[in-house]
This record gives structure tokens, C-alpha cells and sequence, in this order.
């Protein structure tokens, strides 16, 4: 009798676990259903506007914050990330110094993406007349998929008439001053021209999802003129980009390149990429030496070898940290903005891109792209196989979350 209650007692915290599993597996399952009814993914049709690539991290908070002190009616702000080091605390009084002088702020941060924000710098903000809103609030129900699905998006719309969009964020990382990062590489767009009421659209839609109590001004959709470059607005919320990465990568005849700070395709995207280089086409990624989130490394050296196989070309950059991302076909249409080459921008996060087509343009950014490349190794099949035996597990265990990375 003692054996069986031992063996009884043995098997309830394997039983708590299993549970926790299931629980777990249910809330996302059924989460993932009831977000993707009311999912908001516009289909925008082409604009022309005139589209600046800012690189530099420094360069990008001068222009925003230059643009934001000139604001005379409306200053609209979402980033992933926002911290409490000198660069936030800057963009933040920036932000309250337009607020007190009458300006309609409104500021969108994810709740864990700004984390370290202190609530006292967010209130004395809200003070000052500024509209603080946290995206995509853990909560129930549905709370483990609301937890991993962010939004991800970093634009900004100031007078209804410059937007910004891109990957950086705002945080000392992003113009290069921490340590373990050194010099930081990634890609902003400064808009001004049609697509600036898309980016507009997309804010405003943001704010009511978050607040329908919000009342932002109504003059915020004033003429804008044509600008140069033809491009399209994507946004998305984990449910279409996946088709549109595909597509995009299908379409292409000579060329394609790859720059991402996380290759973790999903299995369509993967293959889509595997069957552009059996026909004939030559792929290129660019990706960091160095890691800035546990696993994501690892977990992209699984697809390694068969992009490898099929000869693929893979530049890890070593010149700092490369969080870029973008998506350049036949040197004449380029992807750029905010989602990452990975599962979690595919199917949970919000996400906004321009598609940009305009042979010209593109053939400008790919010249920033290959500066990068000069600073990158190329990952050899000779230098795959000699990759430490103790990674090649961890690697597994990656492989198996890759979806939550």
C-alpha cells in the first residue's frame, strides 16, 4: 500500500505539468483563432512618396526629435522599445515639451517591450497633456497568446505629413552605445508624400483598438503632395506576412538578399527560399555574428545546412550587432520595415513594412547593403561543420521553441 501511494504521489506533479501544457496549448490555440477575426490587415494600394534610408541610430533620433520640435498640430509616436537611459528620457521630454506648448501627443509602447520605463517619466508625460497608451496589455482571456503576441511596429506620423517607420528603437543599444553590442546596424524610413496618410491610417487604428475612448484631432489627414518613389504599405498582425514574404520571393528571376538580425523562417518560407535557389536564383542573407536574445542563434543554424546545400550564400556581419530588416528582389524592389525573418513577426506580432518599387532607390539602399557585407564572414560549409559539438543539442532544444523566439 506505502509503494502504491508513493507511486501515486509521484505522479501528480508530472500530472500538474501535463495540465499546465494542455492549458497552455488551449489559450494560444483558441487566442489565435479569436484574434484572427478581428485582425485588422489593410490592403493599401501604391503611393508615391519621397522615401529617405536613415542607418545610423544617432542620425534617425536627431531627425525625429528635429522633426517632432516642429510640430505644430499633431505628433503621433509608436515603438516596440523605449527604456530609461538618456536617449528615452530625451525623446520622452521632447515629446512632453510639444504637449505642454499645445500640441495633440499621442505616444503607443508595447507593455513589454517598455517595461523599463518608470511610471513617474509616463505619468509626468500624461501630466503635461500627452495621450500614453500601452499595445497589446497581457490580459484574459487568452492571456499566454496575448503575452507572445506584441506589437512589434516603431513609426511615427508628425503633422499628418513626415512619418518615419523602420527597425530601430528608441534605447541607447540603437545608437551604438552599449558594450556588448558596439556599433548598431538597421534601416529607417523618413516619409513624406502620399504614403504618409497609410502610416497615418494604420497609427490611428492602433490608438482606438487600444482606447476607443481616444479622441485624436481631425485635421489629421491634410493634402500631401506626390513624391518620387512608388511603394506600398504593409501592416500586418500574424496572419498575412507569411503570403506576402512568399510572393515576394517567388516573383524573383536573378536575385535575392536577405538581411535579418533572426533567421527562423517558417517551413513555406524556408522552402520558398530553397526553390528560388533551385531555379537558378542566387540568394544571399545577411545576418549578425553575435546574439541579442538567448537561443536565436542556434536556432538559425538548423536551417543552415540545407541553405548551405543548395548554395546559398550567408554573411554573418561581425562589425557590432545587425538587427536590419529588409528584403531586396532583382536589385529593383526592396522590402523594408519593422518584422523580422522569423515566426514570431510571420504569426504573432504587429507589423508594418513599404514594399518599395523603384529600380533606382533600390539600387542606392543595395549599396548600404553591401557596405555590411564587407564587414560580414562568409559562412562556409567547411566553417558549419566545424561549429562546436556542445552547440549542435542546444541548437536542437532551439529548433523545438522556434516558434516563440
Amino acid at each position: 500500500m506505502c509503494t502504491r501511494k508513493k507511486g501515486v504521489s509521484s505522479m501528480v506533479p508530472l500530472m500538474i505539468i501535463l495540465l499546465i501544457i494542455t492549458l497552455l496549448v488551449l489559450d494560444f490555440y483558441f487566442g489565435r483563432k479569436a484574434f484572427q477575426k478581428k485582425a485588422y490587415e489593410p490592403v493599401f494600394p501604391e503611393k508615391k512618396s519621397d522615401i529617405e534610408l536613415i542607418h545610423n541610430g544617432e542620425d534617425l533620433c536627431e531627425r525625429i526629435m528635429d522633426d517632432i520640435r516642429q510640430a505644430a498640430s499633431s505628433v503621433h509616436v509608436m515603438f516596440y522599445i523605449i527604456k530609461h537611459d538618456d536617449i528615452s528620457l530625451e525623446f520622452l521630454n521632447v515629446l512632453k515639451d510639444k504637449a505642454e506648448a499645445g500640441v495633440s501627443v499621442y505616444l503607443l509602447i508595447d507593455r513589454i517591450g517598455a517595461m523599463k520605463v518608470k511610471r513617474n517619466i509616463l505619468r509626468s508625460l500624461e501630466e503635461s497633456g500627452a495621450h500614453v497608451h500601452f499595445t497589446n496589455r497581457p490580459s484574459f482571456p487568452f492571456f499566454f497568446y496575448r503575452l507572445n503576441a506584441r506589437n512589434h511596429r516603431k513609426a511615427a506620423v508628425i503633422d499628418g505629413k513626415i512619418g518615419y517607420v523602420g527597425g530601430f528603437n528608441i534605447a541607447m543599444e540603437y545608437l551604438g552605445k552599449k558594450a556588448e553590442f558596439g556599433p548598431w546596424k538597421d534601416y529607417h524610413l523618413r516619409m513624406t508624400g502620399e504614403g504618409v496618410a497609410d502610416l497615418q491610417h494604420v497609427f490611428l487604428t492602433d490608438v482606438k483598438r487600444e482606447a476607443p475612448e481616444a479622441k485624436p484631432k481631425s485635421d489629421v489627414f491634410p493634402p500631401l503632395h506626390k513624391g518620387s518613389v512608388t511603394h506600398t504599405m504593409h501592416a500586418t498582425r500574424g496572419f498575412t506576412l507569411e503570403e506576402k514574404y512568399v510572393s515576394f520571393i517567388d516573383q524573383a528571376k536573378e536575385r535575392i538578399m536577405i538581411c535579418t538580425p533572426y533567421y527562423i523562417p517558417s517551413q513555406a518560407l524556408q522552402q520558398a527560399v530553397l526553390s528560388a535557389r533551385k531555379r537558378g536564383v542566387i540568394v544571399s542573407i545577411l545576418i549578425p555574428m553575435k546574439a541579442d536574445h538567448p537561443l536565436v542563434k542556434e536556432a538559425a543554424f538548423t536551417y543552415f545546412n540545407a541553405l548551405l546545400e543548395a548554395g546559398c550564400f550567408i554573411y554573418r556581419y561581425y562589425r557590432g550587432f545587425y538587427h536590419a530588416k529588409a528584403l531586396i528582389v532583382d536589385d529593383r524592389h526592396a522590402m523594408i520595415g519593422t518584422s523580422n525573418f522569423d515566426n514570431r513577426s510571420l504569426f504573432l506580432n504587429d507589423e508594418m513594412n513599404v514594399i518599395i518599387h523603384d529600380k533606382e532607390w533600390t539600387k542606392q539602399f543595395l549599396h548600404v547593403v553591401k557596405e555590411s557585407v564587407e564587414h560580414s564572414e562568409l559562412l562556409t560549409r567547411e566553417r558549419y561543420a566545424r561549429r562546436p559539438l556542445l552547440q549542435r543539442p542546444v541548437e536542437w532544444l532551439a529548433r523545438s521553441v522556434a516558434y516563440f523566439l
